[in-house]
């Protein structure tokens, strides 16, 4: 079953106390609606020291000076896969409990972001998933070729890794509609995987939008957060 333990990434483990509106109803829902669950948070050096501990000397020289962000799409992947549990994003929203999410016989849980790719920013699931192995596998290789593209290490490895495992054939982000309906139809012969179709940012797994609870705009407020905790996006755009 997939253990109750939740893992966040941040650059210091206070975020949880951060007034920001994203935090309140993010990390702070988290906690507090999921008592059950034990909620932590890993800093950059904890990344760094989990990379180098759990992959072979070689493995970890490919990713050793990358930036966090790569780092940390790596970490989540050895994480889960070695020890189980849910990884999310620190800017997710949350007013859904996780064990209405994690329920019982449910071994996976893999949204999608509409019909473009897989969910990166929430995975959840038992340990051992070969899919996360595959992904792993498949980033590694990436890396020893060249490729230093966060986006196509992260995302785009995440959606080749899960579609491969799930159908046996590697399908592109963006498939659209026809190649996700093969892919949910699949799912669900398989019971023990739970997915749900998100559209960012109000309809998640984790959050169904209640304007009176949230009546800001999330990008605004995830990026006031960014720049209060001197931090600048993945991106680089902002």
């Amino acid at each position: 079953m997939i253990p109750r333990q939740i893992f966040l990434t941040w650059k210091s483990k206070d975020i949880v106390n951060h007034p920001s509106p994203i935090v309140q109803m993010g990390v702070r829902n988290l906690i507090e609606q999921n008592p059950g669950w034990s909620v932590t948070v890993y800093e950059d050096a904890d990344i760094d020291e989990y990379l180098r501990q759990n992959l072979m000397s070689g493995d970890y020289d490919l990713i050793k000076d990358e930036h966090i962000v790569a780092k940390s799409d790596l970490w989540r992947l050895l994480k889960i896969y070695l020890e189980g549990g849910c990884y999310m994003d620190i800017d997710r929203l949350v007013n859904v409990p996780m064990d209405e999410i994690a329920t019982e016989g449910v071994q996976w849980v893999l949204p999608t972001c509409l019909e473009h790719d897989f969910s990166h920013d929430f995975m959840c699931s038992a340990p051992e998933n070969p899919a996360f192995f595959a992904a792993i596998v498949m980033q590694l290789q990436r890396r020893m070729q060249g490729h230093k593209g966060v986006y196509l290490l992260g995302p785009q490895t995440w959606m080749h890794a899960v579609s491969k495992t799930l159908m046996g054939r590697q399908i592109e982000t963006g498939a659209g509609p026809a190649a996700f309906a093969e892919m949910r139809e699949q799912i669900a012969k398989m019971p023990f995987i739970k997915t749900y179709r998100e559209h960012p940012p109000y309809d998640m797994i984790t959050y169904r939008h209640d304007q009176d609870a949230w009546p800001y705009d999330h990008e605004i407020e995830k990026r006031r957060l960014y720049a209060d905790c001197g931090m600048k996006h993945w991106t680089g755009e902002w």
